[in-house]
């Protein structure tokens, strides 16, 4: 079943979603990376990269980009897509322990905390981290190597519920869900890739990024990739006997049947595009209030915006691509 447009009439379909130009140049680019680096542990996830097509991702999510930082993002798409495969998969993702073990040198590697990568994992999650920090400041290098290490440690967390064959909480789930999702490093690239100029090395002030309206809309924003990811994804997570989907989530606990917590996933979606919305005006206002210089106001005003160029490329994508299709793997292959 190729899935539908979740969240049919939302604000968040508002206008065409464009796409760099660059996208088939930065997947061809994207691939080589991955040969050279000796990344695919069998040919069978090799073969199913092209399919999903990592560059396209970026080229939808940022349009306007340029071609070193579209295949940037691509290189970390690439890398999330083969680990996440490979946990989902196998029995690693089901025992916490042995997870926790397997990902030890990618934790070291993304703190910082050990100097050289050895397995050709991290050794491309050193590359990434290197390229994404030049010419940023240590407030952004620090707090994409912590979203990071916050990504590796949610897929711990979500072993540890399979194997314990535990459904997780609603109250709970969105904040792992954020997590293990790999949405935090993912949008934090969309501070540094502001085509006008780059404040501060590339990061948001830390009055700003971390002010309530601006995490309100980071949120949110997270929230939609995220619970449209599930809605989209919901038939083949559940033919996979996979959980942790917020519509299966919500139908759990709920007692509903999948098309009625479906139904709420999506009511839910459209709340948090108001959230979202809301948040960006009073970010205008918060800003104002500051007194903080035109460049930063442009700045955050910029990431807000992107961040919502993000969602709708997010949605474009998986609609236009076999990862999210029920009746495929999830590495795309029928």
């Amino acid at each position: 079943m190729v899935p539908t447009r979740p969240v049919e009439g939302s604000a968040i379909w508002s206008g065409p979603a464009r796409h760099s130009s660059h996208a088939d140049t930065v997947d061809a680019r994207t691939l080589l990376w991955v040969d050279a680096g000796d990344l695919c542990d069998d040919p069978a996830e090799r073969e199913s990269l092209p399919r999903i097509r990592p560059g396209l991702l970026a080229a939808y999510c940022h349009p306007d980009a340029t071609e070193a930082q579209l295949t940037l993002s691509a290189k970390w798409m690439a890398w999330l897509f083969l680990l996440d495969d490979r946990i989902d998969e196998a029995a690693l993702g089901r025992d916490a322990d042995l997870l926790a073990a397997h990902l030890h040198d990618l934790q070291a590697t993304a703190l910082g905390t050990r100097t050289r990568a050895t397995r050709p994992m991290s050794r491309a999650l050193a590359e990434i981290i290197t390229e994404a920090s030049a010419g940023t400041s240590e407030v952004w290098q620090l707090r994409f190597r912590r979203h990071v290490s916050d990504y590796l440690a949610a897929c711990v967390w979500q072993a540890a519920h399979r194997q314990a064959a535990q459904v997780p909480r609603p109250d709970t789930f969105a904040h792992w869900r954020r997590g293990f999702g790999g949405i935090m490093p993912t949008f934090d690239l969309v501070e540094t890739f502001d085509p006008v100029e780059r404040t501060d090395g590339g990061a948001l002030p830390s009055c700003v990024y971390y002010s309530r309206p601006y995490q309100e809309l980071l949120i949110a924003a997270a929230d939609l990739v995220c619970w449209t990811n599930d809605l989209m994804t919901v038939d083949k997570e559940a033919a996979h006997g996979d959980l942790h989907n917020l519509v299966l989530v919500t139908a759990h606990d709920r007692l509903q049947d999948r098309r009625t917590a479906a139904a709420e996933v999506s009511a839910a979606c459209a709340r948090r595009v108001g959230t979202y919305t809301a948040a960006c005006r009073e970010l205008a206002r918060l800003t104002a209030a500051l007194g903080l210089p035109d460049t930063v106001q442009a700045h955050a005003d910029r990431c807000a915006a992107a961040l919502r160029v993000w969602m709708r490329g997010h949605l474009e994508w998986g609609l236009r691509t076999p990862r999210y299709h029920a009746g495929t793997t999830r590495t795309g292959r029928d």
